[in-house]
């Protein structure tokens, strides 16, 4: 329990850190990318769009808002979420952000959008 409680509270902890010790695997604090809270990083850096659908953002946990979107979509979301996609910047405009964030925050997206989707 109190290993779950420290776990989380690293997890928000790490969503306001941007430095990343780069081709480390590890964030600033020696830990695993895994330690990162994908919900908290979502909520921080994604939700402003994704989830009122602004400029054209597909909605988390509406996979409706998905159907028009090229089928190669899952392959390509985490590049689209580092790199842009039309009206959507590159790491939700901060560019400050470690791929760790990023990656967390999307797959966060991916599991609460579609629960039921095959492990890659």
């Amino acid at each position: 329990m109190r290993k779950t409680a420290l776990m989380i509270a690293v997890g928000f902890a790490l969503v306001s850190c941007t430095h990343n010790d780069a081709g480390t695997g590890n964030d600033a604090d020696g830990l695993s990318s895994d330690a990162i809270n994908g919900e908290a990083a979502y909520n921080e850096h994604c939700a402003v769009c994704h989830e009122t659908g602004m400029l054209g953002a597909p909605r988390e946990g509406e996979p409706q808002d998905w159907e028009k979107r090229s089928g190669l979509w899952q392959g390509v979301l985490m590049e689209h979420a580092k790199t842009g996609y039309f009206e959507m910047p590159a790491r939700g405009g901060k560019s400050e952000l470690p791929d760790e964030i990023i990656d967390a925050a999307a797959e966060y997206m991916l599991e609460t959008t579609f629960p039921n989707r095959p492990e890659d």
